[in-house]
């Protein structure tokens, strides 16, 4: 027969908790083991911030003694959020302007480019007042798409002669 030192009696959580606890769970039941690691991962963090801080001191205080110059040049990024706020179109099941209900293959069909969704009468942009720039956009996609001819070799005396390599 074999001999087993282990008892087959389940041992009570070491927490003190009521529950069974399991030697896999250092003899503590799962949600006390839980718990455990939880309080020792904030412990760890908690140290490595304390032994940050004095780090982060002596970045303050370099920045304290760079001249105002580079100081000055910070001032900028506040401006960005400046920017106007746009209304958020909650439901996109209903035109922008008209509030009528658009079916849902119009949906697709009728969202403009400034991301709003309309009905058939205001799906055009001079309808609805839009903020987005067509033309130009417009402009800059043909000026990718056909370039000028006379930046290309035209041929001839574009090619070098294989003798003079």
């Amino acid at each position: 027969m074999e001999d087993n030192n282990t008892p087959d009696v389940p041992m009570p959580c070491t927490a003190g908790c009521g529950f069974y606890g399991n030697k896999i769970y250092n003899n503590m039941c799962s949600k006390c083991f839980r718990e455990q690691e939880a309080q020792n991962k904030q412990a760890a963090t908690s140290s490595e911030t304390n032994s940050l801080a004095p780090e982060n001191d002596n970045v303050s205080q370099q920045q304290q003694q760079q001249p105002p110059s580079t100081a000055a040049t910070a001032a900028p990024s506040p401006a960005q959020d400046e920017q106007p706020q746009r209304p958020v179109q909650k439901n996109k099941g209903r035109c922008f302007s008209c509030r009528t209900k658009i079916p849902l293959a119009k949906q697709l069909s009728n969202k403009c480019r400034c991301e709003y969704v309309f009905c058939d009468s205001h799906r055009y942009p001079d309808k609805h007042d839009c903020d987005f720039d067509h033309a130009s956009m417009d402009k800059d996609l043909l000026a990718k798409k056909n370039p000028k001819l006379n930046e290309r070799p035209r041929g001839g005396r574009s090619f070098q002669r294989l003798d003079s390599l």
